[in-house]
């Protein structure tokens, strides 16, 4: 499939939801997953322009998650033009697209669907130059730990803080401490959006900041009712066509499939049937790795593989590959 038939799936949810929708996407694909970032707004705010008779809207957003700022962003440009909000979630919306989603007024999901924990996790770079991540409740786990085994010696006390910032830049540490108190504050913020009582908007928040011990813990529908979200009660038809555009978007940008852009050319390469050798031969692919749509544009950032190859006399093959970022694009 693509954007011109899943034109008619998103026609059919606005007609039964009767209000526009408008869709964001970045890839989940294994080895290209891209984050949530801040240049689709302006993106966003020129479909939201476009908007005229509704003072609804829905967002169906399928996302590993990002840059939170970017969901505050969104729920508060939203909330300057509509008085009621909607979140869609077809498979999975974690991190930074589960904070997007608190800032509606209802949430639905398919019963497939996931949204997860909150508690921020930073990339850092080790001695070695690994890049690694760590969040902040790791941090606050180790000396945890250190006290459940009763650790009061000041000296055993003094060597663990030596080596974690052995490892951990003092500065990262206070950076995680600082992106822990921003993304507790962020979540009862847009809580407070559409709820009224403060204190279920912190019991929610602490409970996404700190009562899942694992990032990637997937939030199924009945829990994240469960714990005071807004779940309502789900149309069969809508989950059948949110079922529907999470297959077409899987297909299209190959969920499915592992990145690995050096299987991606030699499957081309095999292709040729007029490989010549000694010849510099260039071959081209691409990935899609986000999109925005509505019923009415589509806009997309692809990356662009470009594969330069020789067949040499002794039938190897020698490749150069470059792979081209792309900004957003259009088809319309």
């Amino acid at each position: 499939m693509s954007y011109q038939n899943r034109k008619k799936i998103y026609e059919q949810i606005e007609k039964i939801r009767k209000r526009p929708l408008i869709a964001y996407v970045t890839s989940i694909r294994p080895g290209t997953q891209v984050q949530m970032a801040t240049d689709v707004i302006p993106f966003f705010i020129k479909e939201i322009n476009k908007i005229k008779d509704s003072d609804s809207i829905d967002l169906l957003i399928l996302s590993n998650g990002g840059d939170p700022l970017v969901s505050w962003r969104i729920i508060s440009i939203l909330r300057e033009k509509f008085k009621k909000i909607g979140i869609l979630v077809p498979y999975t919306a974690n991190s930074a697209a589960t904070l997007l989603a608190l800032g509606a007024d209802e949430i639905i999901m398919h019963p497939f669907a996931n949204l997860g924990p909150l508690d921020p996790q930073l990339n850092y770079q080790d001695e070695n130059g690994k890049i690694k991540t760590i969040g902040y409740e790791d941090i606050v786990k180790y000396f945890d730990f250190m006290k459940e085994i009763g650790t009061n010696n000041e000296v055993i006390i003094q060597q663990s803080i030596e080596k974690l910032t052995k490892e951990l830049p003092p500065t990262l540490i206070g950076f995680a401490k600082r992106s822990s108190t921003l993304g507790l504050t962020m979540c009862q913020k847009l809580l407070l959006t559409h709820m009224t009582d403060t204190t279920k908007a912190k019991k929610i928040a602490d409970t996404l900041n700190n009562n899942y011990y694992h990032h990637g813990y997937p939030l199924p529908k009945k829990e994240a009712e469960e714990i005071g979200l807004p779940i309502i009660k789900n149309d069969k038809l809508i989950e059948d066509l949110l079922w529907d555009l999470y297959e077409d978007y899987a297909a299209e940008m190959d969920f499915n499939t592992p990145y690995n852009p050096e299987l991606i050319v030699m499957n081309k390469i095999k292709n040729n049937s007029q490989l010549l050798p000694n010849k510099v031969n260039i071959i081209k692919a691409n990935n899609i790795i986000a999109c925005l749509e509505t019923l009415g544009m589509n806009y997309y950032i692809d990356e662009e593989i470009i594969a330069r190859y020789t067949l040499n006399n002794d039938m190897s093959i020698t490749t150069n590959i470059t792979i081209k970022p792309s900004s957003w694009n259009t088809n319309n």
